[in-house]
């Protein structure tokens, strides 16, 4: 579905919602380009060749974020913290980030103001995802913690040969204010590189249990004015002093932001 005014957005949510069930949570995420695919950063331009080269590399990176990250932050930090951390700092991992909130998602397919392609917007049902991806040991549709031995063998550091690959929907720890403020979720992979909407294919999951809605790009400007109108501003999901600033040059004339 095409989106060229927020009322449209809204209705397409609503619609989503409908489908899905309002009892549970939905997930989203907004991105700027409608070429864009679901993958963590630390698989982006690999094959399935890359696999170990993808283990190697990622306990390496996780490593040293350990042994120097003291340098700059004093708090005491499991595996699992560590690994979120990580993720908000943008350091590569197999995480992918998504927000309980449609608006937020929305907000950020808008936010860098390009006005040369079309946003879009992915809508997740993360319950239903797992309980298609886990279809072959009979798990219930549920969204998973870091606490559970499923996802204990997702974690870099996890030494055994892990029998499971696909993406599972995980409740992440609110080790920050921003992930907080962005109601912020995760989709956990594992070393191999397979995009989100490939493993959709691949189970042959039904609608709308990952859905994509396109946001017109000669509409972005109007649409992200309107949802700045509701409160969705830069800080309020920036909630530091960085958001606070640049919401203030984007209300003096600088839109380049």
């Amino acid at each position: 579905m095409t989106i060229s005014h927020f009322s449209d957005y809204i209705k397409a949510i609503e619609n989503f919602r409908s489908k899905n069930g309002r009892d549970g949570e939905l997930w989203y995420r907004g991105h700027s380009s409608d070429s864009y695919q679901l993958e963590p950063f630390i698989h982006r331009g690999r094959t399935a060749v890359d696999r170990f080269a993808i283990e190697q590399t990622e306990r390496a990176i996780y490593d040293e974020f350990v042994r120097r990250s003291p340098l700059f932050d004093s708090y005491k930090r499991d595996q699992w913290d560590i690994l979120f951390l990580m993720q908000h700092y943008r350091a590569p991992t197999r995480l992918l980030d998504w927000t309980a909130s449609p608006l937020i998602a929305l907000f950020f397919a808008l936010m860098s103001g390009d006005s040369k392609k079309n946003s879009i917007v992915w809508c997740l049902d993360p319950s239903a995802w797992n309980g298609v991806i886990l279809q072959d040991i009979k798990e219930p549709p549920r969204i998973f913690t870091t606490e559970e031995g499923l996802v204990k063998q997702y974690h870099p550091t996890f030494d055994e040969k892990s029998n499971r690959t696909e993406p599972l929907a995980i409740q992440g720890i609110m080790n920050n204010p921003r992930i907080n403020a962005q109601k912020g979720r995760f989709v956990i992979f594992g070393s191999e590189p397979k995009a989100l909407e490939v493993y959709a294919a691949q189970f042959k999951m039904k609608a709308p249990i990952l859905s994509k809605l396109v946001v017109d790009k000669d509409a972005k400007r109007k649409i992200l004015s309107d949802l700045e109108s509701y409160g969705i501003t830069y800080s309020t999901i920036f909630p530091d002093l960085e958001g606070l600033a640049i919401e203030i040059r984007r209300r003096y004339g600088n839109h380049n932001v």
